[in-house]
């Protein structure tokens, strides 16, 4: 694509807040590649988020003003206090700001994650905007509200979608001029069924970084031999408090494997509908005396997570549900081993890309014996009924029954948070005596030296290649919104069908 071709001059880039992680990893890496390839095209950048107002991206010089607008109404609506109208009032004041009086169809909004619901009215005064102004809409799916986050439906009916069709109207933008993009194959496709002309696909880009400097490796060593204060090898978790990351599973995992180990997470951060998790999480840890550190960067003069996974032993990734699985790529351009449940949705695109990853899992499988299975099956019946009360009615008929995997022996991620805990209550000299004949390639994991991940020799999508089919996808962009009145409605309820598959439902991301 030749760089004058680029049709827009202003990119406004959106989303809930910049905590660590995978959204704001992404834009850190594409951002100063888009600018490039868009050249003498595009004039300025506007990055509008709610969160923490200290925490931005970091991608350096684009060599074009760039202006950060922070406004708390973008954040979850979860952590929000005041009333939906002036939420919403706000969210009006602060996009008008940073598109600019001047805003026309020269004007892109790239909206990181809409359909995840986490701010519908954010989701509506985007729209709004787009549809006013003419401006273009780059609506970036990395997950959906209707994969799984039920608890979102409560916070979209309080937001003002009255039903489902509403619902789907809002997040996907109906009446805009827009185009889709999903990160991983199965999205896409599903997208593409719905939007025929509009949905694309678009993975996370991959790169090597080059190795740290010795001086900022021994700053790092530095930084956890104060933080940790006891001896023993580093094993890292890259996340926060989330329920989807199964964080319990890696306690496990580095319980039985490392026990000498401290398994840190990278981040202790998590938002108010997580906050039940985190209490839970860190009180059986003090109780129990595991060797784990939450938030091991939290504090600030922390070194680069990149840093981090160098110094690290092993890196365990449990994480049930994940969009494309950067983690397992900054794993291996650290060099570091990496142990990993193979995730059905992250692993077509990352094998496509060439990775071949020696310690991946599928299932954990726990001996009975390790916890009250009668009271776990009537504490999965309450809670598959409840969430089945909370769902839209259309939905409620296919929410599976909650079960046993498989008989003789239960999945550690498809059990309650209570009882993981109560497998993890016992040494993990006992539970792993009972569970080891049940898993032979973590006793494989645990008998032989752990390997690094090969970097895939073929030609990746990296930064550079990410910017040109984010340019073309943005100039494709039609010049009217196109009539397609059910598309919304459709693209949801195929996400939903896929989700409420039995295979796809989790007690840990079920609760509270």
């Amino acid at each position: 694509m030749s760089k004058a071709s680029f049709p827009f001059d202003h990119l406004v880039v959106i989303h809930y807040h910049w905590r660590p992680g995978g959204v704001r990893r992404v834009v850190e890496l594409t951002l100063p590649a888009i600018a490039e390839a868009a050249g003498s095209s595009l004039k300025r950048v506007t990055m509008l988020s709610g969160g923490n107002k200290s925490e931005r991206p970091e991608f350096g010089t684009l060599g074009i003003p760039v202006d950060f607008i922070h406004e708390p109404a973008c954040d979850y609506f979860s952590n929000q206090e005041e009333t939906p109208q002036t939420i919403s009032e706000k969210i009006r004041h602060v996009l008008c700001r940073a598109v600019g009086e001047n805003v026309s169809s020269r004007t892109l909004i790239w909206f990181q994650n809409p359909a995840l619901a986490r701010n519908a009215m954010l989701c509506r005064e985007v729209a709004d905007i787009c549809k006013k102004a003419g401006a273009a809409l780059f609506l970036h799916h990395h997950d959906f509200w209707c994969a799984g986050r039920w608890a979102r439906w409560n916070e979209l009916e309080r937001c003002g979608c009255r039903n489902l069709p509403s619902a789907a109207q809002t997040l996907f933008a109906l009446g805009t001029r827009s185009v889709h993009a999903g990160i991983n194959l199965p999205d896409f496709q599903t997208l593409q069924r719905s939007f025929p002309q509009t949905a694309f696909h678009l993975p996370n880009p991959v790169l090597r970084s080059a190795a740290s400097s010795s001086g900022n490796i021994e700053a790092a060593q530095a930084w956890v031999a104060e933080e940790l204060k006891c001896g023993g090898p580093l094993w890292i978790y890259p996340t926060r408090f989330l329920r989807r990351k199964n964080l319990l599973e890696a306690i496990l995992l580095t319980r039985w494997l490392r026990p000498e180990a401290v398994l840190a997470t990278t981040s202790g951060q998590f938002s108010l509908d997580e906050a039940d998790y985190a209490r839970d999480l860190k009180q059986a840890a003090a109780k129990y005396g595991w060797r784990v550190h939450f938030g091991l960067l939290d504090k600030p003069g922390a070194p680069r997570v990149a840093d981090l996974l160098q110094i690290a032993e092993t890196v365990v990734h449990t994480s049930v549900q994940e969009g494309f699985g950067m983690s397992f790529v900054e794993t291996a351009a650290s060099g570091t081993p990496l142990i990993a449940r193979a995730i059905p949705a992250v692993m077509p695109d990352l094998a496509a890309m060439g990775f071949e990853f020696p310690q991946l899992y599928n299932d954990i499988c726990v001996d009975p014996g390790l916890f009250d299975v009668e009271a776990e099956i009537q504490r999965q019946s309450r809670l598959a009924e409840s969430a089945r009360e909370r769902l839209p009615a259309p939905f409620q008929k296919n929410f599976p029954t909650l079960a046993a995997d498989v008989e003789g022996c239960f999945f550690f991620s498809r059990l309650t948070r209570h009882a993981q805990l109560e497998v993890l209550a016992h040494s993990p000299t006992e539970s792993w005596k009972a569970c080891m004949p049940l898993n032979p390639c973590l006793e494989r994991f645990r008998s032989t030296p752990l390997a690094p991940t090969p970097w895939p020799t073929r030609a990746l999508h990296t930064p550079a290649r990410y910017a040109e089919e984010f340019l073309k996808i943005a100039s494709s962009i039609p010049h009217a919104p196109l009539d397609l009145p059910l598309a919304a409605e459709s693209a949801q309820m195929e996400l939903t069908a896929r989700a409420l598959a039995a295979d796809s439902i989790y007690p840990i991301q079920l609760e509270s």
